[in-house]
Protein backbone atom coordinates (compact mmCIF):
# COMPACT_ATOMS: atom_id res chain seq x y z
CA UNK A 1 0.00 0.00 0.00
CA UNK A 2 2.98 2.34 0.32
CA UNK A 3 2.95 3.12 -3.38
CA UNK A 4 -0.50 4.66 -2.90
CA UNK A 5 0.43 6.55 0.26
CA UNK A 6 2.41 9.35 -1.43
CA UNK A 7 -0.38 9.82 -3.97
CA UNK A 8 -2.95 9.81 -1.16
CA UNK A 9 -1.05 12.49 0.73
CA UNK A 10 -0.56 14.58 -2.42
CA UNK A 11 -4.27 14.64 -3.24
CA UNK A 12 -5.31 15.09 0.39
CA UNK A 13 -3.01 18.10 0.89
CA UNK A 14 -4.56 19.85 -2.11
CA UNK A 15 -8.03 19.35 -0.63
CA UNK A 16 -6.88 20.44 2.83
CA UNK A 17 -5.25 23.62 1.53
CA UNK A 18 -8.56 24.57 -0.05
CA UNK A 19 -10.91 23.33 2.66
CA UNK A 20 -10.29 23.71 6.36
CA UNK A 21 -13.26 23.30 8.69
CA UNK A 22 -14.33 25.92 11.21
CA UNK A 23 -15.37 25.02 14.72
CA UNK A 24 -18.31 27.22 15.60
CA UNK A 25 -21.68 27.86 14.07
CA UNK A 26 -22.52 31.54 14.02
CA UNK A 27 -26.23 31.08 13.38
CA UNK A 28 -28.86 28.42 12.97
CA UNK A 29 -29.66 27.58 9.39
CA UNK A 30 -32.85 25.98 8.14
CA UNK A 31 -33.52 22.80 6.21
CA UNK A 32 -34.42 25.14 3.35
CA UNK A 33 -30.91 26.62 3.47
CA UNK A 34 -29.46 23.11 3.28
CA UNK A 35 -31.67 22.22 0.33
CA UNK A 36 -30.88 25.43 -1.55
CA UNK A 37 -27.15 24.94 -0.99
CA UNK A 38 -27.28 21.30 -2.10
CA UNK A 39 -29.29 22.17 -5.22
CA UNK A 40 -26.86 24.92 -6.26
CA UNK A 41 -23.85 22.73 -5.53
CA UNK A 42 -25.30 19.83 -7.52
CA UNK A 43 -26.08 22.09 -10.47
CA UNK A 44 -22.56 23.53 -10.51
CA UNK A 45 -20.70 20.27 -10.04
CA UNK A 46 -22.85 18.56 -12.70
CA UNK A 47 -20.96 20.77 -15.18
CA UNK A 48 -17.60 20.19 -13.51
CA UNK A 49 -17.76 16.41 -13.04
CA UNK A 50 -17.70 15.39 -16.74
CA UNK A 51 -14.75 17.73 -17.21
CA UNK A 52 -13.06 16.35 -14.08
CA UNK A 53 -13.49 12.75 -15.23
CA UNK A 54 -11.63 13.39 -18.50
CA UNK A 55 -8.32 13.99 -16.72
CA UNK A 56 -5.95 11.22 -17.83
CA UNK A 57 -5.40 9.57 -21.22
CA UNK A 58 -4.84 12.98 -22.85
CA UNK A 59 -1.72 11.76 -24.66
CA UNK A 60 0.02 14.03 -27.11
CA UNK A 61 -0.07 11.48 -29.94
CA UNK A 62 -3.45 11.47 -31.68
CA UNK A 63 -2.61 7.89 -32.71
CA UNK A 64 0.31 5.77 -31.49
CA UNK A 65 0.50 3.20 -34.29
CA UNK A 66 0.10 -0.55 -34.73
CA UNK A 67 0.76 -3.25 -32.16
CA UNK A 68 2.31 -5.40 -34.91
CA UNK A 69 4.78 -2.71 -35.94
CA UNK A 70 8.47 -3.17 -35.20
CA UNK A 71 8.87 -2.20 -32.44
CA UNK A 72 5.26 -2.78 -31.28
CA UNK A 73 3.45 0.42 -30.41
CA UNK A 74 2.31 0.71 -26.82
CA UNK A 75 2.88 2.88 -23.77
CA UNK A 76 2.43 3.00 -19.98
CA UNK A 77 2.60 5.98 -17.66
CA UNK A 78 1.29 8.11 -14.84
CA UNK A 79 -0.44 11.49 -14.89
CA UNK A 80 -1.33 14.06 -12.23
CA UNK A 81 -3.73 16.94 -12.71
CA UNK A 82 -6.49 19.14 -11.38
CA UNK A 83 -9.47 21.15 -12.56
CA UNK A 84 -11.03 24.21 -11.02
CA UNK A 85 -14.71 24.23 -10.07
CA UNK A 86 -16.45 27.62 -9.66
CA UNK A 87 -16.45 28.13 -5.91
CA UNK A 88 -19.60 30.21 -5.40
CA UNK A 89 -22.19 27.46 -4.93
CA UNK A 90 -19.69 25.23 -3.13
CA UNK A 91 -18.95 28.02 -0.66
CA UNK A 92 -22.67 28.54 0.01
CA UNK A 93 -23.25 24.88 0.88
CA UNK A 94 -19.99 24.60 2.82
CA UNK A 95 -20.94 27.62 4.94
CA UNK A 96 -24.20 25.98 5.99
CA UNK A 97 -22.31 22.75 6.79
CA UNK A 98 -19.58 24.67 8.67
CA UNK A 99 -16.71 24.17 6.24
CA UNK A 100 -14.51 27.21 5.72
CA UNK A 101 -13.47 27.42 2.06
CA UNK A 102 -11.04 30.30 1.33
CA UNK A 103 -11.80 32.31 -1.79
CA UNK A 104 -9.68 31.15 -4.73
CA UNK A 105 -9.87 33.23 -7.92
CA UNK A 106 -9.58 30.30 -10.30
CA UNK A 107 -12.09 28.21 -8.32
CA UNK A 108 -11.98 25.24 -5.98
CA UNK A 109 -9.28 22.74 -7.06
CA UNK A 110 -10.28 19.11 -7.65
CA UNK A 111 -7.11 16.99 -8.01
CA UNK A 112 -6.72 13.68 -9.84
CA UNK A 113 -4.17 11.09 -10.83
CA UNK A 114 -4.27 8.00 -13.03
CA UNK A 115 -2.13 5.08 -14.06
CA UNK A 116 -2.39 4.86 -17.84
CA UNK A 117 -1.75 2.41 -20.65
CA UNK A 118 -2.33 2.53 -24.39
CA UNK A 119 -1.84 -0.16 -27.00
CA UNK A 120 -1.86 0.11 -30.78
CA UNK A 121 -4.45 -1.62 -32.91
CA UNK A 122 -4.11 -4.60 -35.23
CA UNK A 123 -4.53 -4.17 -39.02
CA UNK A 124 -6.84 -1.14 -38.71
CA UNK A 125 -5.43 2.26 -37.61
CA UNK A 126 -6.82 2.42 -34.08
CA UNK A 127 -5.51 2.37 -30.51
CA UNK A 128 -7.05 1.62 -27.12
CA UNK A 129 -6.34 3.38 -23.81
CA UNK A 130 -7.06 2.49 -20.16
CA UNK A 131 -6.70 4.56 -16.97
CA UNK A 132 -7.22 3.91 -13.28
CA UNK A 133 -6.60 5.86 -10.10
CA UNK A 134 -7.67 5.28 -6.50
CA UNK A 135 -6.86 6.64 -3.06
CA UNK A 136 -7.53 3.74 -0.67
CA UNK A 137 -7.62 4.08 3.08
CA UNK A 138 -4.29 3.03 4.52
CA UNK A 139 -2.45 3.17 7.81
CA UNK A 140 0.11 5.78 6.74
CA UNK A 141 -2.57 8.17 5.54
CA UNK A 142 -4.59 7.70 8.72
CA UNK A 143 -1.55 8.44 10.90
CA UNK A 144 -0.37 11.52 9.04
CA UNK A 145 -3.56 13.10 7.72
CA UNK A 146 -6.37 11.84 9.92
CA UNK A 147 -7.88 15.33 10.20
CA UNK A 148 -9.65 14.96 6.87
CA UNK A 149 -11.04 12.03 4.90
CA UNK A 150 -11.19 11.78 1.13
CA UNK A 151 -12.69 9.38 -1.38
CA UNK A 152 -11.31 9.18 -4.90
CA UNK A 153 -11.58 6.63 -7.67
CA UNK A 154 -11.18 7.30 -11.38
CA UNK A 155 -11.37 4.76 -14.19
CA UNK A 156 -11.83 5.03 -17.91
CA UNK A 157 -11.15 3.67 -21.36
CA UNK A 158 -11.17 4.98 -24.91
CA UNK A 159 -10.75 3.82 -28.48
CA UNK A 160 -9.42 6.16 -31.18
CA UNK A 161 -9.46 5.70 -34.96
CA UNK A 162 -6.89 7.52 -37.07
CA UNK A 163 -8.25 9.46 -40.04
CA UNK A 164 -4.91 10.97 -41.08
CA UNK A 165 -1.55 9.26 -40.52
CA UNK A 166 0.62 11.07 -43.02
CA UNK A 167 4.14 9.75 -43.56
CA UNK A 168 5.03 12.81 -45.62
CA UNK A 169 3.82 15.57 -43.32
CA UNK A 170 4.14 15.35 -39.50
CA UNK A 171 0.41 15.30 -38.76
CA UNK A 172 -2.05 12.80 -37.27
CA UNK A 173 -5.77 13.19 -36.79
CA UNK A 174 -8.07 10.79 -34.93
CA UNK A 175 -11.62 10.54 -33.65
CA UNK A 176 -12.49 8.55 -30.55
CA UNK A 177 -15.07 7.34 -28.08
CA UNK A 178 -14.38 7.13 -24.35
CA UNK A 179 -16.04 6.16 -21.08
CA UNK A 180 -15.10 7.57 -17.66
CA UNK A 181 -16.31 6.84 -14.14
CA UNK A 182 -15.40 9.08 -11.21
CA UNK A 183 -16.30 8.84 -7.51
CA UNK A 184 -15.12 11.27 -4.87
CA UNK A 185 -15.77 13.31 -1.79
CA UNK A 186 -14.28 15.07 1.22
CA UNK A 187 -15.44 14.82 4.83
CA UNK A 188 -14.47 15.90 8.31
CA UNK A 189 -15.69 15.13 11.84
CA UNK A 190 -16.52 18.43 13.56
CA UNK A 191 -16.12 18.71 17.33
CA UNK A 192 -19.24 20.78 17.76
CA UNK A 193 -23.00 20.65 17.54
CA UNK A 194 -25.15 21.88 14.66
CA UNK A 195 -28.80 22.86 14.46
CA UNK A 196 -31.16 23.33 11.51
CA UNK A 197 -34.65 24.79 11.94
CA UNK A 198 -37.74 23.43 10.22
CA UNK A 199 -41.07 24.99 11.09
CA UNK A 200 -41.23 25.39 14.88
CA UNK A 201 -38.83 22.48 15.40
CA UNK A 202 -35.06 22.13 15.33
CA UNK A 203 -33.03 19.25 13.91
CA UNK A 204 -29.83 18.79 15.94
CA UNK A 205 -26.61 16.79 15.54
CA UNK A 206 -23.59 16.46 17.84
CA UNK A 207 -19.96 16.07 16.65
CA UNK A 208 -21.16 15.19 13.15
CA UNK A 209 -19.09 13.78 10.32
CA UNK A 210 -19.92 16.20 7.52
CA UNK A 211 -19.06 15.52 3.91
CA UNK A 212 -19.52 16.54 0.30
CA UNK A 213 -19.78 13.68 -2.20
CA UNK A 214 -20.07 13.21 -5.94
CA UNK A 215 -19.94 10.62 -8.71
CA UNK A 216 -20.38 10.59 -12.48
CA UNK A 217 -20.44 8.30 -15.50
CA UNK A 218 -19.44 9.99 -18.74
CA UNK A 219 -19.47 9.04 -22.41
CA UNK A 220 -17.33 11.29 -24.60
CA UNK A 221 -16.82 11.69 -28.34
CA UNK A 222 -13.55 13.42 -29.13
CA UNK A 223 -11.29 14.49 -31.98
CA UNK A 224 -7.57 15.21 -31.73
CA UNK A 225 -4.80 16.44 -33.99
CA UNK A 226 -1.09 16.13 -33.25
CA UNK A 227 2.13 17.11 -34.98
CA UNK A 228 4.81 14.50 -34.17
CA UNK A 229 8.18 16.20 -34.49
CA UNK A 230 11.51 14.78 -33.35
CA UNK A 231 11.83 16.46 -29.96
CA UNK A 232 8.32 17.77 -29.33
CA UNK A 233 4.71 16.89 -30.21
CA UNK A 234 2.19 19.76 -30.08
CA UNK A 235 -1.46 18.68 -30.00
CA UNK A 236 -5.03 19.95 -29.63
CA UNK A 237 -8.46 18.43 -29.37
CA UNK A 238 -12.17 18.79 -28.69
CA UNK A 239 -14.42 16.54 -26.61
CA UNK A 240 -18.22 16.48 -26.30
CA UNK A 241 -19.72 14.34 -23.56
CA UNK A 242 -22.93 13.28 -21.86
CA UNK A 243 -22.83 12.54 -18.13
CA UNK A 244 -25.04 10.94 -15.50
CA UNK A 245 -24.06 12.40 -12.13
CA UNK A 246 -24.93 12.46 -8.43
CA UNK A 247 -23.81 15.10 -5.94
CA UNK A 248 -24.74 16.45 -2.54
CA UNK A 249 -23.89 16.35 1.14
CA UNK A 250 -24.03 13.78 3.93
CA UNK A 251 -24.14 14.23 7.72
CA UNK A 252 -23.43 11.23 9.97
CA UNK A 253 -24.45 11.67 13.61
CA UNK A 254 -27.16 10.85 16.08
CA UNK A 255 -30.14 12.90 14.92
CA UNK A 256 -32.29 14.74 17.46
CA UNK A 257 -35.38 16.88 17.11
CA UNK A 258 -35.80 19.43 19.88
CA UNK A 259 -33.35 17.42 22.02
CA UNK A 260 -35.11 14.06 21.64
CA UNK A 261 -34.32 11.13 19.29
CA UNK A 262 -35.93 11.63 15.90
CA UNK A 263 -39.23 9.79 15.52
CA UNK A 264 -40.80 8.11 12.48
CA UNK A 265 -43.20 11.05 12.13
CA UNK A 266 -40.38 13.59 12.00
CA UNK A 267 -38.42 11.38 9.59
CA UNK A 268 -41.38 11.38 7.22
CA UNK A 269 -41.79 15.16 7.55
CA UNK A 270 -38.10 15.78 6.85
CA UNK A 271 -38.20 13.52 3.82
CA UNK A 272 -41.11 15.55 2.51
CA UNK A 273 -39.02 18.69 3.11
CA UNK A 274 -36.33 17.34 0.76
CA UNK A 275 -33.82 15.27 2.73
CA UNK A 276 -33.30 12.31 0.39
CA UNK A 277 -31.94 10.14 3.18
CA UNK A 278 -32.60 10.49 6.90
CA UNK A 279 -32.58 8.10 9.86
CA UNK A 280 -31.61 8.18 13.50
CA UNK A 281 -27.91 8.09 12.49
CA UNK A 282 -27.75 10.85 9.91
CA UNK A 283 -29.21 12.57 6.88
CA UNK A 284 -28.25 13.62 3.36
CA UNK A 285 -29.44 15.28 0.19
CA UNK A 286 -28.05 13.74 -2.99
CA UNK A 287 -29.35 14.93 -6.33
CA UNK A 288 -29.16 13.07 -9.64
CA UNK A 289 -28.64 14.97 -12.89
CA UNK A 290 -27.69 14.56 -16.52
CA UNK A 291 -25.71 17.10 -18.51
CA UNK A 292 -23.99 17.72 -21.81
CA UNK A 293 -20.46 19.03 -21.68
CA UNK A 294 -17.81 20.26 -24.09
CA UNK A 295 -14.11 20.79 -23.52
CA UNK A 296 -11.06 21.97 -25.40
CA UNK A 297 -7.67 20.47 -24.63
CA UNK A 298 -4.16 20.72 -25.94
CA UNK A 299 -0.53 21.01 -25.06
CA UNK A 300 2.89 19.67 -25.86
CA UNK A 301 5.01 16.65 -25.08
CA UNK A 302 8.79 16.52 -24.86
CA UNK A 303 10.14 13.37 -26.51
CA UNK A 304 13.21 11.88 -24.80
CA UNK A 305 13.98 8.59 -26.57
CA UNK A 306 11.30 6.24 -25.18
CA UNK A 307 10.16 8.67 -22.45
CA UNK A 308 7.55 11.34 -23.07
CA UNK A 309 6.69 14.22 -20.75
CA UNK A 310 3.21 15.59 -21.39
CA UNK A 311 1.85 19.01 -20.43
CA UNK A 312 -1.88 19.39 -21.05
CA UNK A 313 -4.22 22.36 -20.60
CA UNK A 314 -8.02 21.97 -20.60
CA UNK A 315 -10.93 24.41 -20.87
CA UNK A 316 -14.55 23.64 -19.93
CA UNK A 317 -16.82 25.35 -22.45
CA UNK A 318 -19.90 25.01 -20.19
CA UNK A 319 -18.69 26.99 -17.17
CA UNK A 320 -15.32 28.47 -18.29
CA UNK A 321 -13.38 26.46 -15.70
CA UNK A 322 -9.86 25.33 -16.47
CA UNK A 323 -7.71 22.29 -15.82
CA UNK A 324 -4.30 20.90 -16.47
CA UNK A 325 -2.18 17.81 -16.09
CA UNK A 326 1.37 16.56 -16.22
CA UNK A 327 2.18 13.05 -17.39
CA UNK A 328 5.23 10.89 -17.80
CA UNK A 329 5.22 7.66 -19.78
CA UNK A 330 7.31 5.02 -21.46
CA UNK A 331 6.21 4.70 -25.09
CA UNK A 332 7.54 2.76 -28.08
Amino acid sequence: MKKYAIISIFITIIFVLAASPVFSQEENYTIGDLNAGADAFSSAIAKALPFYSTLGLNWSDAYIGQLLDVPPKFGVGLSFGAISMPAGSLNDLAKVLNFNLPSIKIGFPLPAYALEARVGGIFLPFDIGLKYGIVPENQLLDELLDFVNIRYQLMGADIRYAIITSKVMPIRLSVGLGFNRLEGGISKTLNMGQAFDFGINTLEVTDPNVGLLWETNTIEIKAQVSFPLVLITPYAGLGVSHAWSKAGYQVKSEVLVDGDPVTAEYIQELRELGLTGISGSGFERVIESTALNARLFGGISFNLLFIKLDLTAMYNVMDSSIGGSFGVRFQL
